[in-house]
């Protein structure tokens, strides 16, 4: 994937990183205090940029609403 000058994702990209995000804390029973890490590593892998803000707020805020893994 080539790198982006936009802090823009689609709704599809978004979907699909947030679930290998809440994928990878339940399977790796990650500590709330690393899941920020974990999203902004994950983000930056998959769209080839820093994570955007909004992104990262996104992908917190739905995993809390989720609930603790385990």
């Amino acid at each position: 994937m080539s790198k982006r000058s936009a802090n823009f994702i689609s709704a599809f990209e978004f979907d699909v990183i947030r679930n290998a995000f809440w994928r990878s804390v339940v399977e790796d029973c990650l500590p709330r205090e690393q899941w920020e890490t974990r999203a902004g590593d994950l983000v930056r892998s998959f769209i080839g940029i820093e994570a955007p803000d909004e992104v990262l707020a996104a992908l917190l805020d739905l995993t809390e609403k989720q609930g603790s893994p385990g």
